[in-house]
């Protein structure tokens, strides 16, 4: 087998890098070498013997955007400490501020790059395929992962900002989404793809959940049976497209980020639930900075370690918060320790985790957001959970976020010099539950 890696001409007009890797794979004998050609002519990536690869570049692009949106946004979630500030990239001085001038263009970037590659191949591969795309598994794929690269931005940034295009609500990124994956369920009906086509329900179930659609989430969800796990892919080929959560703290040399002072510190060490396990070296006891301890998560365990994009579990707690907006907090309880009891400890001799207490809906409502946040830990999700519960003012218990400036990534600072939409002087939206000064 041969692999050749492939890099498509930027797109005229587009505000933001679009270099995406794209994979070529051809069967002969068993050569792993791999080659860079560098850049190739556009028009060969309509060819459909290349389509394949096209939507391996997808599935990369996605894959890092999930790295860097993670990074900055776990900082910013609180879903760990900061410990150090040798890797190239740094996070913010002042910790978890999302500020256009304390955060690099990374995750914005990789980000739009996502969407901007699935969208081209849906496009490209709908030209090429003509009546055929509509039952055509690889445009089924690329429909999939434009659908998860929108749910990101929808899930991560303060607005909808499209190919250079003016702001607009953040919801439109959703819209987005959800237009790609109720495609993508069809084609990949009519393909037989019915791995590609319970993704697609899974991550629409998500998306409608925040369009605040509780009939059609509930009907996706559903759907979706609780064992299903659909997930982001990682390459050993490239920096870019390691597992960046492992790779930033595998102390060679980084030792970026720990669980020290954050809830899961003790709440490992009581429960041993092993979503949100952490460990020690003896031998190194502290991160990069000397005064945190190296308390280092083990939810990933190498380079090519994959990040979940949907799972049953995450339905059934979608389930769980739409019974939760209908008051009926009993059948959340249900559903939210469904969940939890199927997981067994780390420290309990194989017994499963106590189910959570709650004799009322606000005390269901933390338990939600509390078991929301222990089973999408490290996977980019949190900011997207801690927007949607602030913006319509749900009842429980959260992290405190009157310290964070915004809850979302503001428009990226080379979006702002390239666009002239948005501008220099643009005002993002800030938390409505900040208590600070910072601008």
């Amino acid at each position: 087998m041969r692999i050749q890696i492939l890099q498509p001409l930027p797109r005229p007009g587009f505000a933001v890098r679009a270099g995406a890797l794209v994979v070529l794979v051809t069967l002969a004998a068993c050569n792993l070498s791999v080659t860079n050609p560098d850049q190739v002519q556009d028009p060969l990536l309509n060819d459909p013997g290349a389509h394949a690869a096209v939507v391996a570049g997808a599935s990369l692009a996605l894959s890092e955007a999930i790295n860097w949106v993670g990074f900055f946004g776990g900082d910013a979630a609180k879903e760990y400490t900061q410990g150090g500030r040798i890797h190239p990239v740094k996070l913010p001085l002042d910790p978890g501020q999302l500020t256009v001038e304390g955060i690099p263009d990374n995750a914005w970037n990789s980000a739009q790059l996502a969407r901007w590659v699935a969208e081209d191949a849906v496009r490209r591969f709908r030209d090429v395929m003509d009546t055929l795309f509509d039952s055509y598994d690889l445009g089924a794929q690329a429909l999939l992962y434009a659908g998860y690269a929108n749910r990101l931005l929808g899930e991560n940034m303060c607005e909808t900002v499209i190919d250079g295009g003016a702001p607009s609500d953040y919801r439109d990124y959703f819209r987005r989404a959800e237009g790609a994956l109720t495609e993508a369920i069809a084609v990949a009906g009519a393909a037989g793809d019915a791995r590609v086509g319970t993704a697609a329900t899974a991550a629409r179930a998500s998306v409608r959940l925040m369009l605040g659609d509780t009939a059609g989430a509930t009907s996706d969800a559903a759907a979706v049976p609780t064992d299903f796990v659909f997930q982001a892919v990682y390459s050993i080929e490239n920096e870019n497209y390691y597992n960046f959560f492992y790779w930033v703290n595998a102390n060679s040399p980084y030792r970026e980020i720990s669980v020290s002072g954050t809830p899961n510190e003790q709440y490992y060490r009581s429960t041993g639930d092993p979503r949100v396990a952490w460990d020690t070296n003896p031998a190194i006891p502290t991160a990069e900075f000397q005064y945190v301890p190296w308390l280092f998560p083990t939810k990933y365990t190498g380079r090519v370690s994959p990040i979940d994009l949907s799972t049953g579990r995450e339905m059934r707690l979608v389930e769980a918060e739409i019974a939760l907006r209908a008051g009926d907090w009993p059948a959340a309880m249900s559903k939210i320790n469904g969940v939890r009891t199927a997981v067994i400890s780390d420290t309990t001799g194989g017994q499963p985790l106590a189910p959570w207490p709650a004799t009322n809906v606000t005390e269901a409502w933390t338990a939600l957001k509390r078991e929301r946040g222990i089973d999408l830990w490290l996977e980019a999700r949190r900011l997207g959970d801690e927007r949607r519960w602030v913006d319509s003012n749900t009842l429980g218990n959260m992290e405190d976020m009157s310290d964070r400036v915004r809850l979302c990534f503001p428009i990226g600072l080379g979006e702002r010099r390239a666009n002239t939409n948005v501008g220099p002087d643009h005002v993002d939206p800030k938390n409505p539950l900040y208590q600070g000064t910072l601008p």
